[in-house]
């Protein structure tokens, strides 16, 4: 049961993010089967359920989200959002070893269904291959079906971005650059990461190079050489990224000039919102419709986009706020701080740009991300603390997962 366990939750984690075979499937249908299953092996695991204050203050923020959403969408949708931040309930009940098991697991199958598709679009920019037909999204360009890359009709220009098996390179960007943080951009200790950092690269996603920068400094400069290092680094790629710019090349035009000033949008790269939705936020922003929303006095079809804006249009700085309030409560007593902040500054970010806190492609890296970091921390202090080296089987920390 827990490998079925392991299973549901990368499942689960893809199809929230949209991965191209259960897209076209109703996301009620998804929650309600997500959560059966999840209930269903866990009751069968040899784990016993814990309710302390820590997790009565999480179930509170989910209640508190979930009538939210209710005042603002309908019961529907409330009940949506209930069954989209319950899993998290069932993370937080798993022991360190299995939340760190889980982990793992969940990191290496991705990047090995990862794999096929960075080889896929990498031969089809040489030659042709044989595809599985297309596959027909009612809000995209059709896509050549290659199973584990979806080739799109949209023409990007210079260079084709990497989407993988999802319908937006961004959507790919995002949950490796999370899975990235999760494990700490240990590229030594987990060499799947290797994957995953080449499909950031070949997103050619301003958001996942962003945040993928940030939260690897945020974590691994900790002193002054690292942090010239760093800089050194960043610097030599920037300057040779600035000699390329001004030709016609992918990092040129997907990257490179949208880092420009732009006069309203800050620069030209923050194209997440339209005309009509900036109206329509300036206008909230000056009224009551700033703290709870707006889809009660505008036409929603007429706003498009995505990013913090969308977000406060349709649940308000209260519906924010409570997402917020939702993050904070997950954080475990004692936890390691300088990970746990620099998780929630990179989520901050991709809120401004890509705004899905209730993605569980968002909640799974940060929630195991953090108790990992934790028990991590437990361990080296014990280790540190004694005279001897605990192995897995002398620590009474270590539980062996049966």
């Amino acid at each position: 049961m827990w490998t079925l366990f392991k299973i549901i939750n990368i499942w689960w984690l893809l199809s929230s993010t949209y991965v191209w075979i259960m897209a076209l499937m109703p996301m009620p249908i998804l929650l309600v089967l997500a959560n059966a299953s999840m209930l269903i092996c866990f009751s069968f695991l040899p784990i016993k359920f814990r309710f302390d204050a820590k997790l009565g203050w999480v179930i509170l923020a989910i209640v508190l989200l979930t009538l939210w959403s209710t005042w603002i969408d309908g019961w529907i949708n409330g009940i949506m959002t209930m069954l989209q931040y319950i899993p998290v309930l069932f993370l937080l009940q798993l022991p360190y070893e299995y939340q760190k098991d889980l982990l793992k697991f969940v990191t290496k199958w991705y990047a090995i269904l990862l794999a096929p598709g960075l080889l896929l679009y990498w031969a089809l920019l040489f030659t042709s291959l044989p595809s599985f037909g297309t596959f027909v999204h009612p809000v995209y360009k059709p896509f050549t079906n290659y199973i584990f890359y979806l080739k799109t009709t949209f023409d990007y220009g210079t260079f084709e971005r990497f989407n993988a098996f999802f319908l937006e390179p961004g959507h790919q960007a995002l949950v490796s650059t999370f899975l990235m943080m999760a494990n700490k951009f240990d590229f030594r200790k987990c060499p799947w990461l290797i994957i995953m950092a080449l499909g950031v690269a070949f997103s050619f996603s301003l958001a996942g190079y962003l945040l993928s920068i940030v939260g690897f400094l945020l974590l691994k400069v900790n002193s002054l050489t690292k942090a010239l290092v760093s800089l050194g680094a960043i610097a030599l790629v920037g300057g040779g990224a600035y000699m390329w710019s001004g030709g016609d090349n992918a990092l040129n035009e997907m990257i490179i000039s949208r880092l420009e000033y732009d006069e309203s949008s800050g620069i030209k790269g923050n194209n997440r919102f339209f005309d009509n939705t900036d109206f329509e936020y300036e206008r909230a922003v000056k009224s009551k419709y700033f703290w709870i929303g707006v889809k009660t006095k505008a036409n929603m079809n007429l706003i498009s986009g995505a990013g913090y804006k969308i977000y406060i249009l349709n649940y308000g700085m209260v519906g924010v706020i409570l997402a917020l309030i939702f993050y904070l409560t997950v954080i475990p007593a004692r936890p390691d701080y300088r990970y746990t902040i620099s998780f929630l500054i990179v989520l901050t970010l991709c809120f401004l740009q890509r705004a899905y806190p209730f993605w569980y492609s968002w909640l799974f890296p940060y929630v195991v991300g953090i108790y990992v970091a934790k028990g991590e921390k437990i361990y080296s202090k014990r280790e540190s603390e004694t005279d001897y080296e605990y192995s897995e089987e002398d620590s009474t920390y270590n539980r062996l997962i049966e």
